[in-house]
C-alpha cells in the first residue's frame, strides 16, 4: 500500500518555481549527487575487490563456454552467408581448378530464392495497434500509437527489421535492439539492428523469446581512445586489455571466433608499400556486454492495477499514482531481475541493475530454423548448399569438357608436342605430322558434357523444390496453363517459407512490447513531434503538456500486431473471389453491393486505397468496422455532427408538414361543423311547410299535434330531422284521415 510517510522527494509536494528561493531547496540534489559519488566509488572498490574479480571470472567463463559451444554452428552460418555472396568454392577447390585449367563457374540460384523471400517481406505490410488496458486510457493509447509511428520513422525501424530478417533467412537468426537513447544524439528511445556475429546467448534456452535464458552477450571492438572516453574511471583496465593492432602484424585476443572477428581481421590483415611511410598503428579493445538474471529475494512488485506484475519504478508517476489511489499494492517476493555488466578480459568496466522496467533483455531474436538437438539456428541456405555446389561443379566440368580436347599421338609423329597441344584446341587446327607416321587422333567429350548439363538441370529443379521458391513464384512461364493452377503452385511455395514470416511476426510483437514499455518509462517530459499521413501532410502532436490525456507515463497499454495477410497472391485470390461475389449479387441485390463497396475496395491492393475507402464511406454513410466506438476519429465526429444536424432538420421539416396537415384538417372540420349547424334550420322550415300543407289538406288535428312535437324536439336538439318522413306516420290510436276522392279539381289545383 502507498506509504504516506514516504520521504522520496518525487512523492512530496511539487516545487513551485514562482515562489522565492528558500533555504534547503537544493538539499536533495546535493544529497543525491553525494550519494551517487559514494555509490560509484563503492562500486569501483567492489569490482576491483575479491568478490568482483570472482564474479568477473565466472561471467567470462560463461562467455568463453558459449563461444566454444556455438563456434561450429557459427562457422556454418558464416558459410551460408558466403554462399549468398557468390563465394561458393573453397580455397582448396580453387587451387585444384587452377592447376587443372578449369574455370570456377558460379550459377548462384540460391541468391534468387533467398531474394524472393526477402522481397516478399519488404512488400508485406505489418502494422500494429496500441490498445489501452482501461477505458480512460483511450486517448493516451492513441497518442502512444502516434509516438511509436514517429519513432519508427526517426529510427528507420523498418530497415532494421528488414536487415534482421535478412540475417534470419540467410544465417538462421537476426537481432533487433531497443533501449534508452541520448536525446542530444537522437531519440529518447532507440530501435536498431544488431549483427548475429556479435551475439551469444544461453544455448540451453528453448523459448523463441529467450525468456528462459540466463544471459545474453554482445562483443564489440572499440578504439582505445573512445573506450577511455566512455569509462574514464576504468582507464587502467582498458589499457591492460588493449591490443596493439598494426597492419601486417595483427594480434587479437582469444575471446572471439572467425565469424565474430572476420571484419576485424580483414581490416588489419593487410600489408603493402602504402603503409611503409605512415603510422597506421591502432589500439583496439574488445568490450563485452553481458545481460544476465540474478534472483532477488525481496523484489518490489506492483500487484493489481494496470501495471500489475511490473517491478516498482521509483521514478514512474504512473506507479505512484496507482499506489496512491489504492488500485494497486506493493508486495515483495523472489524474482529474477535482469542486470548488465560491461567488461574486458582484464576486469569489469561497469555493472548495474537493468535500467529497463520491462525486466527483459533489450535484444529480441528473429529466428529462421532451429536444430531440434541443440537449438542452434540455421537458415534457408543450409539445405541448398550441397545442391548449389554440385550445380557449379557440373557447370564447370561441362564447360571444361566442351572446351578441351584429348589428343592421342604416336611417339615421334610430331616435332613439338606443345605446339600440337595448342593447335588441337583450335577449331581451325592444322596439324602437321611426319610421313609414314600415324596421324594424331583428336577426341572430345561432348557426350560427357551433355550428361553434366542434364544433371545441372536436375540440380536447378531440386533447388526450387527444396527452397519452395518455384518458377510460378518468380513469375516465370511454366506448364501450368490455368490461373488457378498457377495460384495453387504459388501457394505451395509460400507455405514452404511461411515459418520465416511467422517467426518475424512473433519477434516484432515481442520487440514492440519492449519498445512500448520503454516509451512509457522514458517519455516523461513535455515534447512535440511530427507525424505524416499517406499524402505527406504533417500533423503535430503534443505530449506531457499538462493535459492528463497526453501523459504518456501515467497509463499502461498493450502492443498488438494486426492480422493482415502478408501474402500478395493470397490477397489477390481473395479479392478476385470477392469481386466475383459482388458481380453475382449486383444482378439480384444491388443495394448489398452499394452497402459493401467500401469493404471490397479495402480488400484490393490498389493505390490510394485508404482515400478511396474514405470517400466511398462518406457517400454511402457506412462506418468503419475496425473503428473504436469509444474513441471516434475527428472525421467520424464531424460526420456524426453533420448527421445529427441533418436528422434535426428532417425532424423539423416533418413536424412542420404534420402541423400544416393538421391545420388543414382543423379548417375542414370547422367548415363542416358550420355547414352542419346551418343545415337544420333550412330543413325544419321546409318540413314545417310540408306538414302545414298536409294538415290543411287532410284536416287531421292529431297529425298536427304530432308534427308540432317533432319540430319542437328538433329545434331543441339542433339536429336535422332525418326521420322527418317517418314523422308523417299517424301514431297509434289517432283518428285515421278520410281518403279524399280523386274527382275534386279545385282541391288538386290548390295543392299544385
Amino acid at each position: 500500500m502507498f506509504d504516506p510517510q514516504d520521504t522520496n522527494p518525487r512523492n512530496m509536494v511539487e516545487y513551485d518555481p514562482r515562489r522565492p528561493a528558500q533555504a534547503g531547496d537544493g538539499y536533495f540534489e546535493r544529497m543525491q549527487a553525494q550519494h551517487s559519488a559514494d555509490k560509484a566509488s563503492s562500486k569501483i572498490e567492489w569490482m576491483d575487490g575479491p568478490q568482483g574479480q570472482a564474479m568477473h571470472v565466472r561471467v567470462l567463463g560463461h562467455y568463453t563456454r558459449e563461444l566454444e559451444r556455438q563456434n561450429e554452428n557459427r562457422l556454418q552460418m558464416a558459410m551460408d552467408e558466403a554462399m549468398y555472396d557468390h563465394q561458393q568454392w573453397t580455397d582448396e577447390e580453387l587451387a585444384a581448378l587452377a592447376a587443372r585449367g578449369q574455370a570456377p563457374i558460379v550459377f548462384n540460384m540460391i541468391q534468387t530464392s533467398v531474394n524472393w523471400v526477402l522481397g516478399s517481406q519488404r512488400r508485406a505490410p505489418m502494422d500494429y495497434k496500441v490498445l489501452p488496458r482501461h477505458r480512460d486510457g483511450l486517448k493516451q493509447a492513441e497518442i502512444k500509437s502516434q509516438l511509436l509511428a514517429h519513432l519508427r520513422d526517426v529510427n528507420r525501424s523498418e530497415f532494421a527489421y528488414a536487415q534482421a530478417f535478412t540475417d534470419a533467412v540467410k544465417a538462421g537468426v537476426g537481432w533487433v535492439e531497443t533501449g534508452q537513447g541520448d536525446p542530444e544524439d537522437g531519440t529518447i528511445v532507440f530501435d536498431r539492428w544488431e549483427s548475429w556475429r556479435s551475439m551469444l546467448w544461453d544455448s540451453t534456452s528453448t523459448r523463441m523469446d529467450i525468456a528462459d535464458a540466463r544471459y545474453v552477450m554482445r562483443a564489440k571492438w572499440l578504439d582505445l581512445d573512445l573506450a577511455t572516453a566512455l569509462w574514464p574511471e576504468r582507464k587502467g583496465v582498458l589499457l591492460s586489455a588493449a591490443d596493439d593492432v598494426t597492419p601486417g602484424l595483427l594480434t587479437l585476443d582469444d575471446l572471439g571466433d572467425e565469424a565474430m572477428d572476420a571484419q576485424e581481421l580483414a581490416h588489419f590483415d593487410t600489408s603493402g608499400p602504402v603503409n611503409r611511410h605512415y603510422d597506421t598503428e591502432r589500439r583496439r579493445v574488445r568490450c563485452i556486454e553481458v545481460w544476465f538474471k540474478r534472483v532477488q529475494p525481496n523484489a518490489k512488485i506492483i500487484r493489481g492495477g494496470q501495471f500489475n506484475g511490473e517491478l516498482l519504478d521509483e521514478w514512474s508517476p504512473g506507479h505512484w499514482q496507482e499506489l496512491a489511489t489504492g488500485r494497486a499494492t506493493l508486495v515483495t517476493r523472489p524474482r529474477e531481475v535482469v542486470h548488465c555488466a560491461l567488461l574486458t578480459d582484464a576486469g569489469f568496466l561497469d555493472i548495474r541493475e537493468s535500467p529497463y522496467r520491462h525486466n527483459r533483455y533489450p535484444f529480441t531474436p528473429i529466428w529462421g530454423y532451429r536444430r531440434a538437438s541443440d537449438g542452434m539456428p540455421y537458415g534457408l541456405i543450409r539445405g541448398l548448399r550441397d545442391i548449389q555446389r554440385d550445380l557449379n561443379k557440373r557447370a564447370s566440368k561441362a564447360l571444361h569438357h566442351l572446351s578441351t580436347t584429348r589428343v592421342t599421338v604416336e611417339e615421334g609423329a610430331v616435332d613439338d608436342i606443345e605446339e600440337l597441344r595448342d593447335e588441337a584446341g583450335r577449331p581451325d587446327a592444322v596439324i602437321v605430322h611426319k610421313p609414314n607416321r600415324t596421324p594424331p587422333k583428336i577426341e572430345t567429350d561432348t557426350n560427357l558434357a551433355a550428361a553434366h548439363i542434364d544433371l545441372m538441370s536436375r540440380d536447378a529443379q531440386m533447388i526450387q523444390q527444396v527452397s519452395g521458391v518455384t518458377d510460378e513464384n518468380l513469375g516465370r512461364k511454366t506448364n501450368a496453363a490455368s490461373g488457378k493452377a498457377i495460384i495453387a503452385r504459388q501457394e505451395q511455395g509460400q507455405l514452404a517459407t511461411f515459418i520465416f514470416f511467422e517467426n518475424l511476426r512473433q519477434a516484432r510483437m515481442i520487440h514492440g512490447e519492449k519498445l512500448l514499455v520503454n516509451v512509457e518509462q522514458f517519455y516523461t517530459e513535455a515534447d512535440e513531434f511530427r507525424i505524416t499521413d499517406s499524402r505527406g501532410n504533417p500533423q503535430y502532436i503534443s505530449i506531457n503538456n499538462g493535459d492528463p490525456n497526453t501523459a504518456i507515463a501515467n497509463s499502461k497499454a498493450d502492443f498488438v500486431i494486426t492480422e493482415d495477410d502478408w501474402r500478395a497472391t493470397a490477397r489477390q485470390a481473395q479479392a478476385e473471389e470477392l469481386l466475383g461475389l459482388m458481380e453475382r449479387l449486383a444482378a439480384t441485390a444491388p443495394q448489398i453491393v452499394l452497402q459493401t463497396l467500401d469493404l471490397v475496395v479495402e480488400a484490393l491492393d490498389v493505390p490510394k486505397r485508404d482515400e478511396l475507402v474514405k470517400r466511398i464511406r462518406q457517400i454511402t454513410g457506412a462506418e468503419d468496422p475496425d473503428a473504436d466506438p469509444n474513441n471516434p476519429t475527428p472525421e467520424k465526429q464531424a460526420a456524426d455532427a453533420a448527421k445529427a444536424e441533418a436528422d434535426a432538420m428532417q425532424k423539423r421539416a416533418a413536424e412542420a408538414e404534420l402541423a400544416e396537415k393538421e391545420a388543414k384538417a382543423a379548417k375542414t372540420r370547422a367548415e363542416a361543423e358550420k355547414a352542419a349547424a346551418s343545415l337544420p334550420a333550412d330543413q325544419i322550415a321546409k318540413l314545417k311547410a310540408a306538414f302545414e300543407a298536409a294538415v290543411a289538406i287532410a284536416g287531421a288535428p292529431a297529425v298536427a299535434r304530432a308534427a308540432d312535437q317533432i319540430l319542437a324536439n328538433a329545434e331543441a336538439s339542433g339536429a336535422p330531422p332525418a326521420a322527418a318522413p317517418a314523422a308523417a306516420t299517424i301514431p297509434p290510436g289517432a283518428v285515421q284521415p278520410t281518403e279524399q276522392p280523386t274527382a275534386q279539381p279545385a282541391a288538386q289545383g290548390a295543392i299544385q
